[in-house]
């Protein structure tokens, strides 16, 4: 058994195949037909992977990932969006939110696989742990994926934490959206560098005075300059 994926879609021959393709492939498939029966049974599932339709009758699929990323413990599970919808503004905007990654409809069965794959590696990776990072006025959390600005704990995403552990590790260093793209995402996502501007924003929003630390570099990417 590969693990357990919450699957909430509300076309029935859509989910029927999509959960017969998945289970061959040894995943066990819970599957939804509407984002409140999903929310209600929250507390007692724990899959590695969500697939959530955004076309949802009821509680839309935005609504119910905000639901999602709310939840302490679902906080990190990664949440692959599915929709007909395939204006470039909306992939940005499911992306914005802290979806790891988009496939929009009508899809192959083979590569919505190779999407799950791609997700779930990243997030088998987490950070290890290991002694807090600290550069000035900034501390750095691994095994709790916080970060401490002037003594106030922020709490941050898997993906926020990984993009801010990256640049401090390359303090001084100017690194391109690219190698973001690389070391945060993984070689194999489907995203593109408009994305982590995004990131970039939020986390100069969290970190406060200290965002301003992230320095752009016009036309290549960013460097973390201490103070």
């Amino acid at each position: 058994m590969s693990g357990e994926i919450a699957y909430i879609e509300d076309e029935k021959d859509v989910a029927e195949f999509v959960t017969y393709f998945l289970e061959k492939e040894g995943y066990r498939v819970l599957h939804f037909f509407r984002g409140e029966d999903f929310l209600k049974e929250m507390e007692r599932l724990s899959p590695q992977l969500i697939l959530l339709d955004l076309m949802l009758p009821g509680i839309g699929g935005f609504e119910v990932f905000h639901h999602i990323r709310a939840h302490p413990r679902y906080r990190n599970t990664p949440v692959i969006m599915l929709t007909v919808k395939d204006d470039p503004m909306d992939i940005v905007s499911g992306l914005e939110m802290g979806a790891d990654d988009y496939v929009t409809k009508p899809f192959h069965p083979r590569e919505l696989l190779a999407r799950i794959r791609a997700v779930l590696r990243r997030a088998s990776n987490l950070p290890s742990g290991g002694k807090p990072l600290q550069v000035g006025d900034l501390v750095l959390f691994p095994e709790k994926l916080t970060v401490e600005v002037h003594g106030t704990t922020i709490p941050l995403s898997l993906r926020e934490f990984r993009l801010l552990e990256f640049l401090v590790r390359n303090r001084g260093k100017v690194v391109s959206r690219q190698q973001i793209l690389d070391e945060v995402w993984g070689e194999d996502a489907f995203v593109t560098d408009r994305v982590v501007d995004v990131y970039v924003a939020h986390l100069r929003r969290k970190l406060g005075t200290l965002g301003q630390q992230i320095v752009t570099v016009r036309g290549v990417g960013y460097s973390f300059e201490p103070s």
